[in-house]
């Protein structure tokens, strides 16, 4: 290779042979303006990781903590909130009438064989008992005996119901009071009855089931034999046994 002149007296260099290089003068490289990061650029980068880093902690434990707050507050609430009671079905008793039900099943006591449940010291036939027809009595059996040679009058009744036959009854003979144990109420007027065509008046008091459409009248010329045959006479049922036996 040997060196040329251009115009000017520019020298450049001439490829003599096959084994001659082609060198170019060198030439100042050039740097993108786009491309070169800024000396503050390359300062702040290592400084906002620094804080991201250091922020990536507490912004991932935050919405955590919330969770487990709302989480836990649930689980507080279903704890003490009242666990619903379960029905429990009801047992199998035997009812007045003989047949085995459920206890919700068995009715009312009913009919002559109602009464005498109810009443277990009634008698019909031994008593003499006739049947008196009323539009507000279902059934009611007047029996005429007597007590310590004292007539007395036993009138056994099923009420239409139990609040319409207690409404009738404190119409007519005023509020009642209960008996000892609660399950019956009263009405016993404070002075005789005046009796009809002539009759002699009567000192009359009425017991009647507080729960059930049941009652017994006694009456009597006697005030102490009314009371008397209260007591010897008339047998009431228990009230929890009425519809069955417990």
């Amino acid at each position: 290779m040997r060196a040329g002149t251009g115009a000017g007296g520019v020298r450049f260099p001439v490829l003599t042979g096959p084994g001659d290089d082609v060198r170019m003068p060198d030439r100042p490289s050039v740097t993108s303006y786009d491309d070169a990061p800024h000396p503050d650029e390359v300062r702040e980068r290592p400084l906002a990781l620094r804080v991201l880093r250091r922020l990536r902690g507490p912004i991932v434990l935050v919405p955590l903590l919330a969770a487990l707050l709302v989480a836990a507050g649930v689980g507080a609430g279903k704890l003490f909130e009242e666990v619903p009671e379960r029905a429990t079905p009801d047992r199998e008793v035997t009812c007045w009438d003989g047949v085995v039900r459920p206890t919700g099943a068995c009715p009312e006591p009913a009919g002559r064989a109602g009464l005498k449940w109810v009443f277990p010291a009634l008698r019909p036939t031994e008593q003499g008992c006739t049947q008196v027809r009323r539009p507000n009595r279902p059934l009611e059996l007047r029996c005429t005996t007597s007590f310590d040679q004292r007539p007395v009058t036993l009138t056994y009744a099923v009420l239409a119901s139990t609040e319409s036959g207690h409404a009738f009854l404190t119409k007519r003979w005023g509020e009642p009071t209960e008996d000892a144990d609660g399950d019956r109420l009263v009405w016993s007027p404070e002075e005789p009855v005046e009796g009809d065509d002539g009759d002699p008046a009567q000192w009359t008091t009425t017991v009647g089931y507080a729960e059930h459409p049941f009652a017994v009248t006694v009456t009597s010329t006697d005030r102490d034999v009314r009371d008397e045959a209260l007591d010897e006479l008339v047998r009431f049922r228990d009230a929890a046994d009425v519809r069955y036996v417990s």
